[in-house]
């Protein structure tokens, strides 16, 4: 049997594994991905939204200083990478719950590490037609959503154009790990790097995940927007429809939409939108979350050839890129490992 050297096997072709394959190739560091290709994955079900400010608090999120302001640039190199459209800037609409939210962001505007992210502040309603907003709100740009399915087949297709790609079930029995090297089928790797996802039978990492299942729907109604809405639930606008989610379920992990959770969605969707709609269809997807909500990142305490890339649930649109980058930088002795995101920190 002829065996191909690369430096790195990369299990999974998710978010994460997109976007290291990515990084790798434009570093032209040898490298093959194995992938099973299959419909139920937490990355395809993703309904891809990037934002700022999150939380009932309307906080920036974690590192956002950092990862926002390249954020949207970076899409749109991997768009013209693949040949594919698949980001989607917009800015989003969080209506205010209460006086004092209104209050808080008059504060918080003084700041300019906040100013950036804010388009406007509206004091009364916007005048979207039966959305609840007698308060007015906040809107956040720097924000919007990607495509994941559409740049997940684009990027698959530019691996298998490059000779990158196989399409298979990972045997880890199959693996011949030695100090230097792992040998796997007819490859011979440096390392192999795994991105899975949470719900893998991984038998080299036992993590703390979390990891979550939301619903989401898709409803026709009579609302335009050129915006998302985003108080309790979201509502993308896409076309002639609204994307709607997003529930938060750690017991009943499956990629099966479930009823209770259906109902919770549609109990939510009603606080925040008044008017009539018909569900066209539902989904759902289980998150790859951790227990600290950082993603993990990092080489295997024991087996020195095998790491990790996985772990960035609802963040990982925006978190990918950027720790892709990061991780290959470690991988080639040019940065420490970021300490935060370092997966010793839970071995």
């Amino acid at each position: 049997m002829r065996i191909t050297k690369v430096d790195y096997i990369i299990v999974g072709q998710g978010l994460a594994g997109s976007w290291l394959a990515i990084e790798m190739a434009r570093r032209g560091i040898p490298y093959v991905v194995i992938n099973e290709d299959k419909a139920a994955t937490s990355s395809k079900k993703a309904a891809g939204i990037y934002n700022p400010i999150t939380g009932r608090k309307m906080v920036k999120t974690w590192r956002a200083d950092l990862l926002f302001p390249k954020l949207e640039h970076q899409y749109r190199e991997l768009e013209e990478t693949t040949g594919s459209n698949f980001l989607h800037p917009i800015p989003i609409y969080r209506p205010f719950r209460t006086i004092e939210d209104q209050n808080d962001w008059d504060g918080k505007l003084a700041d300019e590490s906040h100013k950036k992210f804010v388009n406007s502040i509206y004091t009364k309603p916007k005048g979207l037609s039966n959305v609840r907003d007698d308060l007015g709100g906040i809107m956040i740009n720097q924000s919007g959503y990607v495509d994941i399915p559409v740049m997940l087949e684009a990027v698959q297709n530019y691996l298998v154009n490059k000779g990158h790609y196989n399409s298979e079930v990972f045997d880890y029995e199959r693996m011949e790990i030695d100090t230097d090297f792992v040998t796997y089928n007819n490859y011979r790797a440096k390392r192999v790097i795994f991105c899975e996802g949470s719900l893998s039978d991984n038998p080299f990492w036992d993590l703390p995940f979390k990891p979550v299942r939301g619903e989401i729907i898709d409803i026709v109604c009579d609302l335009k927007s050129d915006c998302i809405i985003n108080q309790g639930v979201f509502m993308i606008p896409k076309g002639d429809r609204f994307t709607v989610g997003s529930t938060y379920d750690h017991q009943n992990l499956t990629f099966e939409p479930q009823e209770v959770g259906i109902k919770s969605l549609e109990e939510r969707l009603r606080k925040l939108y008044s008017g009539k709609y018909e569900i066209i269809d539902k989904r759902a997807g289980v998150r790859p979350a951790t227990h600290d909500r950082k993603p993990y990142i990092g080489i295997h305490q024991k087996f020195k050839t095998l790491g990790i890339f996985n772990g960035f649930g609802t963040k990982g649109v925006s978190l990918t890129p950027h720790f892709a980058k990061h991780f290959v930088d470690v991988l080639q002795g040019k940065s420490e490992i970021d300490e935060e995101v370092n997966v010793q920190r839970v071995i």
